[in-house]
């Protein structure tokens, strides 16, 4: 439906959405030109399923991944550490950004909590804020 055939799919029940992780290079194709794709197969989805459609690139490093999921925000470094038992991807996001990378009620950082630690075991994300040094 998508055009693409997706990596993962995972369904949210907390937020009653259903999030497609496609392959890298292919978001474009799989949510068409001005979305068209993507509208078309959430209007088909809603009527059966009333659940939300996400889409999201999947990438072969763990850094890139979590960029991926909090876009559109500008995230120009991810750091992944180890914390106590825990290991912890640490967002450097754009300052202008910091609620762009949260998501509406959360929505977003959770579905990058999520997706993070089913494909790379990150136990959690933190936002930073990512300030460019002046000269």
């Amino acid at each position: 439906m998508l055009g693409v055939r997706p990596k993962d799919v995972v369904e949210d029940k907390e937020e009653n959405r259903l999030i497609f992780v496609v392959e890298k290079g292919d978001l474009g194709r799989a949510v068409g030109r001005g979305g068209r794709k993507l509208k078309t197969m959430r209007r088909l989805l809603r009527g059966d399923l009333d659940m939300s459609i996400e889409v999201v690139e999947f990438d072969d490093t763990p850094e890139g991944f979590v960029i991926n999921l909090l876009s559109p925000a500008r995230v120009p470094k991810v750091r992944i550490v180890k914390q106590g038992d825990e290991t912890v991807a640490i967002a450097y996001v754009v300052e202008q950004d910091k609620s762009i990378a949260i998501g509406k009620n959360g929505r977003r950082i959770k579905r990058a909590r999520m997706l993070a630690k089913r494909w790379y075991d990150i136990d959690n994300i933190k936002i930073a804020t990512w300030t460019t040094p002046t000269s």
